[in-house]
């Protein structure tokens, strides 16, 4: 059996006119070109094969045992927003918005904004945080939410002139102009029909949620609806998705760390599902999560062992000493300050920075001196670990 999604598309030749002139004063000549009409998915009956069909299974279980596995690790709230940072990292890497891990934990504390690009990858992040929220919603996904979560994440120029504005004008990729283009998407007219035939297609419960997850956000890339950000939003379309269906409350599997380590393996499989090999990017996308989900749970339980070895170097403390919570808080902010620590566990000034400086002693944390924006600390060992975690994810992934 295949997904029954073949011939479902169609192309519509059109034309292009340049609205500048040639060299000589003369206008350019007008070309002709075919932009691609994706099919309505809103009543899709998907089958596929018994082996999809399980892996699917295992890519789905491996997520909800991430999400509900040992207590220790769900109680851990910092690593929640350590996955997150990790995935939106990651899909903005497949945009070419690439920083380090440390220079992102920088730019979201307090006071300390960052470099351009920076604050770009946290507005991905604001754009994930949203796509969460909607998706623990009881009401339905609508097209306001789709435009909302591009608004939350295009914060940042060129993209906030266009932020949740569905587009006017011809979208391609590749190539200078539509008739040079390697795909054209369809014409702005259909994007709002399409896009609220997808909202339908993601408020079903009736079909594997991975499965699920694949189709939606290949036809979102297919339809192509905003100027810009198209990928980012379609990545957060997938964890709308995975918290709608209860498969994700707390953590966000680095969907886009897997996806983005064979990025043309990835862009071939978005091909390959408009070309009418749907089962085949069911399948690439079904191994995607599996590894993000168990690589995930590796990662985080190395965290909490970190954790447990900077506790016994500790020695003796109280058990209302101010270190404790400072511990716990680091994989939420490997770089921190003393004001966002205070403010976090609640301690007074003079006790945070004395738990502070007992972590220096024990060298989780590193001081850096900053006389403009005041001092900050770095937990070296915890970048570390997120560096091995992702030489991990992309190993598993080739």
């Amino acid at each position: 059996m295949a997904v029954r999604l073949k011939g479902s598309g169609r192309y519509e030749e059109l034309s292009w006119a340049p609205d500048f002139a040639s060299g000589s004063g003369r206008r350019a000549k007008a070309q002709r070109y075919k932009a691609f009409i994706p099919g309505r998915i809103a009543n899709l009956e998907p089958t596929v094969a018994s082996s999809t069909a399980a892996l699917c299974e295992r890519a789905g279980s491996a997520t909800a045992e991430l999400n509900t596995g040992d207590s220790e690790l769900i109680s851990l709230e910092g690593m929640g927003r350590q996955l997150l940072r990790s995935e939106a990292l990651a899909s903005s890497q497949i945009e070419g918005l690439s920083i380090s891990h440390r220079k992102l934990a920088e730019a979201e504390l307090e006071g300390r904004d960052g470099q351009h690009r920076a604050q770009e990858i946290v507005g991905a992040i604001r754009g994930m945080e949203l796509a969460m929220e909607i998706g623990a919603r009881a009401d339905s996904l609508s097209l306001n939410d789709v435009t909302a979560i591009h608004a939350a994440l295009a914060t940042s120029p060129p993209l906030d002139r266009i932020a949740g504005q569905l587009r006017k004008e011809t979208s391609w990729i590749g190539g200078t102009a539509p008739p040079t283009a390697e795909f054209v998407g369809p014409p702005h007219p259909y994007v709002k029909p399409l896009l609220r035939d997808l909202c339908e297609f993601m408020n079903r419960d009736d079909i594997p949620a991975v499965a699920q997850a694949a189709i939606a956000h290949a036809q979102f890339e297919t339809i192509h609806p905003f100027g810009d950000g198209n990928g980012r939003v379609g990545r957060c379309l997938i964890h709308v998705l995975f918290r709608r269906r209860g498969l994700a409350p707390r953590y966000v599997p680095p969907i886009s760390l897997v996806l983005g380590a064979h990025k043309d393996a990835y862009i071939a499989g978005l091909e390959g599902f408009r070309a009418g090999k749907e089962e085949e990017w069911i399948l690439q996308f079904a191994r995607a999560v599996e590894v993000a989900a168990n690589r995930a749970g590796e990662f985080s339980t190395a965290v909490i062992g970190l954790q447990a070895r900077w506790r016994e170097q500790l020695g003796s403390v109280r058990s209302d000493a101010a270190v404790l919570p400072v511990i716990e808080l680091l994989p939420k902010y490997p770089v921190i300050t003393a004001a966002v620590a205070e403010r976090e566990i609640g301690r007074s000034r003079p006790a945070t920075i004395a738990a502070m400086a007992r972590l220096e002693e024990i060298k989780a944390l590193t001081r850096h001196r900053n006389q403009k924006l005041g001092d900050s600390w770095e937990a070296k060992q915890l970048f570390g670990l997120l560096h091995r975690f992702e030489e991990a994810v992309q190993a598993s992934s080739s």
